[in-house]
């Protein structure tokens, strides 16, 4: 059912590497928005982490420009002009670090405001993949073999380290546990590639996750909903590259994304079922991405399905998996927006309610 047209607050940008992509995903997202009857007021944060004037945020969803420079608008200023734009509720497409991770869905919090996407905690485990894996571990869900450590242990004892990762077959991904779009990680054939791919990664956050190679198809799942979680046709990405990474992600243009995936009908519906526990093992709401790898194995064993990430702002652009699976699964673009603006209000209220027990509590006890 569409909702009554709200005022949302469109963050986008930011400071990761994927700046650019999310104001393209932002263009996608605000065209649903307004095609749901909902008024789009643009907050773009610029490449340093400020806030953008509501000109340059404008002009930059209209499409002239295509990086927000440092503004040296402060956070104070920002506040102010929100107020007097009365926004509703936020609807971040801020992909990766700075946006992804939990820290804009705090201010959020803070705020008290409504905003869509999944929460504080979901959204920081999330990124983390370290911590990510022992969640979907421990609910049963399947990952791939891996192990990791901190830059504090590496430096301390870096042949351990090297021994404990040697312990898995190659080949190895090598991989930064906090971060997105593949930066950082590189692929390891020959045990004598470990530890330049080690110190490589640890430039980018300070644990690193060695994960053995998996030789299959990488495939991908769009989740949404709250409490009910509902999951959409499946799609592939064929590397055009060794791996996906992240040129052949933004820069070479090069993967091939076909959507729906041609599988059986019993395995699509076993990966949907297992995007739907992977989100909800880290307490996910909103919406996901799900990345799955398919392991082909010979002889008679079945392949084997491992989740691979779980991305809790996925892409929004004009060919991204998430919107376009969705889609294909009978929910266009501005019907996807305004669920996700639904699920929204609905968890704000059921927060608000959870608010006034605790506070009727405290009054009883007093």
């Amino acid at each position: 059912m569409q909702q009554a047209g709200k005022r949302v607050g469109l963050v986008f940008g930011g400071r990761s590497v994927e700046h650019r992509v999310s104001i393209v995903s932002a263009r996608t997202v605000a065209r649903g928005l307004a095609e749901a009857g909902h008024e789009v007021v643009a907050l773009a944060i610029a490449r340093d982490g400020s806030w953008a004037d509501r000109s340059t945020s404008e002009a930059a969803l209209a499409g002239k420009l295509d990086a927000i420079s440092p503004s040296g608008i402060s956070l104070a200023q920002a506040l102010a002009s929100w107020a007097e734009a009365r926004i509703e509720l936020f609807f971040p497409i801020v992909h990766g670090t700075w946006g992804e991770d939990g820290s804009l869905q705090g201010f959020f919090e803070i705020l008290g405001l409504p905003y869509c996407g999944a929460g504080v905690a979901a959204s920081a485990m999330a990124m983390d993949k370290v911590l990510t894996k022992r969640q979907l571990r421990s609910a049963g869900v399947p990952v791939v073999e891996s192990v990791n450590f901190t830059a504090r242990r590496f430096a301390g004892d870096r042949e351990a380290c090297l021994r404990l990762a040697q312990s898995l077959p190659l080949p190895l991904f090598v991989k930064p546990s906090a971060g997105g779009s593949s930066v950082g990680v590189r692929k390891v054939t020959d045990r004598g590639q470990l530890a330049p791919a080690v110190e490589f990664a640890l430039r980018f956050d300070d644990s690193v996750l060695v994960e053995r190679g998996v030789v299959g198809r990488e495939l991908e799942c769009a989740v949404l909903g709250l409490g009910e979680l509902e999951a959409s046709a499946v799609g592939e990405i064929i590397a055009g590259q060794e791996f996906y990474d992240y040129g052949d992600k933004y820069l070479d243009d090069g993967a091939q994304l076909i959507a729906p995936a041609r599988l059986d009908a019993d395995l699509s519906e076993e990966i949907r079922r297992c995007a739907i526990d992977a989100f909800a093992a880290i307490g996910g709401w909103g919406m996901a991405r799900v990345d799955f790898l398919l392991e082909s194995s010979s002889g008679r064993k079945p392949d084997q399905l491992y989740v691979s990430e779980i991305n809790t702002l996925p892409g929004f652009t004009e060919i991204s998996m998430y919107p376009r699976l969705w889609a294909l699964s009978g929910l266009p673009l501005a019907e996807l927006v305004d669920r996700l603006v639904a699920i929204a209000i609905e968890r704000h209220h059921n927060e608000q309610r959870l608010d006034e027990g605790i506070e009727q509590w405290l009054a009883e006890m007093e």
